[in-house]
């Protein structure tokens, strides 16, 4: 970017925080997170504002800008005036993080060592938003006679299995509830089962 250009974006940007004008956000820097209720409750009132929809049980997505280093939520005054709706955006987002999420699941994925559970963890802000990709997961899901379960726990990390064995579906179920309480943003230790097109809430999951 010319330096003139970099001069006219800052003034653009010191004008609207003097007017309390909200940024304008770019629709390609749309992405869709994952959040649970449970969690943005504990923010507070700041949480209100937030633009969010239902997903699944106590998962919800959010409308989110990605920046350079960071993905942010964005409130209800940024889209506000922008003539497209809500519902809309979502689409745009998820529509955006499937260009940026090309890679197969098992690229950045380890096998706990005493269970057939497996740990997912990218090194980009999506990792718990690739649940909401169903095609990334179909095939997993076929391979196994379509048998599979997963949590996001946290932003940064998503567990699942193809097993349906006791002793991997309770390793599964402590290990999104390790994750849940040792990680920063965390997300939810809900369980999810795979349908054949998404995913349903199997198991809450709840710590104990």
């Amino acid at each position: 970017m010319r330096p003139g250009t970099v001069f006219l974006a800052t003034l653009t940007l010191v004008a609207c925080a003097r007017k309390n004008v909200p940024r304008a956000y770019s629709p390609d820097a749309l992405r869709v997170m994952l959040a649970s209720e449970a969690e943005l409750g504990k923010q507070g009132p700041a949480a209100d504002d937030l633009v969010r929809r239902p997903w699944l049980g106590p998962l919800v997505q959010l409308l989110a800008e990605e920046t350079a280093d960071n993905i942010i939520p964005l409130r209800r005054n940024r889209i506000a005036g922008s003539g497209t709706t809500p519902n809309a955006l979502f689409e745009r987002g998820l529509a955006n993080l499937r260009k940026v999420c090309p890679q197969p699941i098992q690229d950045r994925t380890v096998r706990m060592a005493k269970a057939d559970v497996q740990i997912t963890r990218f090194a980009d802000v999506h990792t718990a938003a690739r649940l909401l990709l169903p095609e990334l997961w179909s095939n997993l899901a076929a391979a196994s006679g379509g048998h599979l379960y997963a949590a996001a726990p946290a932003r940064d990390i998503v567990v699942w299995t193809t097993s349906v064995a006791a002793a991997d579906q309770a390793a599964l179920r402590g290990q999104a509830r390790t994750a849940f309480q040792s990680r920063s943003e965390p997300i939810s230790p809900a369980i999810l089962r795979w349908t054949g097109t998404g995913w349903t809430v199997e198991d809450a999951n709840p710590i104990p």
